[in-house]
């Protein structure tokens, strides 16, 4: 009888948090399958029923996303950007979150929770200040300059959590290396590196899509269209008095697509990275 009862608070308990999970997944996933729906319609059927099926694939809404939001050359403008600020906060992340893991001076926690507290900095707080110099410095429409303001804001991310993935690795591997005779730099590079990489995988894809959904910094810094990113068009649909909804959906699922194809494809690397970096061995 007890053993029934159990079964059946569990069963209960089990149905609850499903179903509510399944309403969060079903608010989450709405607005990409209302994305879809309304970039195979026309802007009269958007409006008459945005609920509803379209009734005619309406596939020439992508054609015109691609050619009006120009979206083959900012996404490529975009995947160099990710590319280099992916290994600029990287690297750079890597290394110091070696230095904070595993090297003992005064100032480590402080320099720790200075790096973290870079999380808690929203990026609108520093855009005129930064656009201020940035001008002075004649620094506008910079591909650099772009790359490292966006590690830098990937930089508190990524040192949170590779410095927890590499404090759950044996010290004794390292000093195995160091017995050796490999310098620092060997056992940086030849083990700690190829052991992180789960970790670095996984905030590579946050890093990845903070860069590929941000407007605000090229919408500030850069001017040249030419040098535009895929956020920027997607503003293209958008004119003073019309707004072409349908064409602006398709842009929105071929900006999408990416992101999605990125999780699927490293979804298990991205758990286990996030699992193994919180359990310190």
């Amino acid at each position: 009888m007890n053993k029934s009862k159990n079964k059946k608070k569990y069963s209960v308990g089990y149905k609850v948090s499903f179903g509510l999970f399944l309403i969060i997944a079903l608010i989450n996933i709405y607005p990409l399958v209302f994305s879809i729906f309304c970039s195979f319609k026309g802007n009269l059927e958007i409006f008459q029923s945005f609920m509803a099926l379209p009734e005619k694939l309406r596939v020439e809404n992508y054609v015109t996303a691609w050619k009006v939001g120009n979206i083959g050359k900012y996404f490529l403008n975009t995947i160099i950007l990710a590319a280099g600020t992916l290994f600029i906060s990287g690297l750079l992340g890597a290394m110091a979150s070696y230095i904070l893991a595993r090297f003992r001076f005064k100032a480590k926690k402080y320099v720790y929770f200075i790096f973290i507290a870079g999380m808690m900095i929203p990026i609108q707080a520093v855009l005129i200040p930064l656009s201020y110099v940035f001008g002075k410095l004649g620094m506008m429409n910079n591909y650099p300059m772009l790359i490292m303001l966006y590690a830098a804001f990937c930089f508190p991310l990524t040192v949170l959590i590779l410095t927890g993935f590499m404090n759950s690795i044996p010290t004794e591997l390292e000093e195995a290396m160091v017995i050796d005779g490999a310098g620092i730099g060997q056992v940086f590079f030849k083990m700690v590196i190829p052991l992180t990489m789960p970790g670095i995988i996984s905030v590579s894809i946050f890093n990845f899509i903070q860069v590929w959904n941000n407007l605000l910094f090229p919408l500030v810094f850069i001017s040249d269209r030419e040098k535009g990113t895929i956020s920027m068009g997607l503003l293209a649909f958008f004119g003073e008095y019309s707004t072409n909804y349908s064409a602006s959906m398709a842009g929105i699922c071929l900006t999408t697509i990416p992101i999605i194809i990125a999780y699927v494809l490293f979804q298990e690397k991205i758990e286990n990275g996030l699992m193994s970096g919180a359990v310190k061995g």
